[in-house]
């Protein structure tokens, strides 16, 4: 994750689009959310994949839930169709001990996973069998400090990089995975720096249009004028149009038709952004969410329909947010319950969170009504 003054160790090809939200929509849309977030909740239930380990990454396909648990460097797999997460199958254990971000990819007739190693600087690939199970295929390393943020689109993963502060910002790299056994590093995509002698770190990715959006935080001062949202375009790996200036310490970001949304742990805000003309990012509105207590450092976002969910690492909640208007957001609820939320990813009509610490848990949320 990347925070105030640290950047830790830190997706998602969604396959079961269903609707999501029939509990409480119609509350949703009728705008009753209010300050108070002492709404319900049906259930927060959790599994703790190792008491040693560190859940990183959480990854939702078909009736599976991949968990990649840094530390003792491997990945497990629940069967969540039942509406538990039942262990599905002996974890794998990957070649590295800090395996992170995880795409899921269709080639050639099979699904393929995409695992990005941060103390190897590698990615992996992996065969998704039908129950679950893991085999390995291939790997390339030559990936410098390789963020959690990873996404793809095709048959393509981009892997934002960690650049060497004060002298290299961070980049985007381009991995193509088409064969899957050799994959290999097709290009790479330096960020710019917002301003003279600024240095700036990509974060987290997203993937819309043929563009990468790009949170890219930045320690230089102003601190207010120095963090960013940065496009590249996909075909020619290049920059398009300027960085957009955010507030400090942005986390992560998720796109849904053309709006991004950003959320930023310092400033405890969740911003949304017109993103239909990639050259010119436009700003709609920029949500507050320390105006009601216990308050919401942000870090992870994910976005289904008319609602957007925000954890908030520190104040063990998770954030409920309706978006029917991206330029009018309102916060409805927060979820108890979820402690160092890091990780979120949606599986019909549950959110999946991880629990970024030693020991840390993997939660199965099921929202109540607003």
């Amino acid at each position: 994750m990347v925070r105030s003054n640290r950047w830790a160790l830190e997706s998602v090809i969604r396959m079961r689009w269903i609707a999501f939200l029939s509990l409480g929509l119609a509350c949703l849309l009728s705008g009753c959310a209010s300050n108070s977030i002492s709404a319900p909740i049906q259930s927060v239930t959790s599994v703790t994949p190792s008491s040693t380990g560190i859940p990183n990454y959480v990854l939702a396909f078909g009736d599976f839930e991949f968990v990649s648990v840094q530390a003792i460097g491997q990945i497990f797999t629940y069967n969540i169709s039942g509406g538990t997460q039942v262990v599905a199958v002996v974890p794998y254990t990957t070649p590295c001990k800090d395996p992170s971000g995880m795409v899921i990819a269709a080639i050639s007739g099979s699904y393929v996973m995409a695992v990005v190693c941060y103390d190897t600087g590698s990615l992996i690939t992996l065969t998704v069998h039908g129950d679950g199970s893991l085999t390995p295929l291939g790997s390339v390393s030559g990936l410098v400090q390789p963020y959690p943020g990873i996404v793809v689109d095709g048959t393509n993963v981009y892997v934002p990089l960690v650049g060497v502060a004060g002298s290299a910002n961070g980049a985007v790299a381009k991995v193509s995975i088409a064969a899957p056994s050799t994959p290999v590093i097709t290009a790479t995509a330096m960020l710019a720096s917002p301003a003279p002698g600024a240095f700036v770190n990509p974060g987290y990715l997203a993937a819309s249009g043929g563009y990468i959006f790009a949170t890219a935080g930045s320690e230089n001062t102003p601190q207010s004028a120095t963090s960013t949202v940065q496009v590249i375009n996909e075909s020619s790996m290049s920059l398009v149009g300027s960085p957009l200036i955010v507030a400090h310490s942005p986390q992560q970001i998720a796109v849904q038709g053309s709006v991004a949304y950003v959320t930023t742990y310092d400033a405890q805000q969740l911003e949304s952004i017109d993103i239909s003309t990639p050259s010119n990012l436009n700003p709609l509105q920029i949500l507050s969410l320390s105006t009601s207590s216990p308050g919401c450092s942000a870090e992870p976002v994910a976005v289904y329909g008319t609602s957007a969910f925000v954890g908030c690492n520190g104040q063990g909640t998770i954030d409920w947010i309706d978006i029917t208007n991206p330029s009018a957001m309102k916060l409805n609820s927060a979820i108890p319950g979820v402690l160092n939320a890091q990780r979120l990813a949606l599986a019909s009509p549950y959110v999946l969170a991880t629990d970024g610490v030693t020991g840390g848990n993997v939660y199965q949320i099921l929202p109540g009504t607003p």
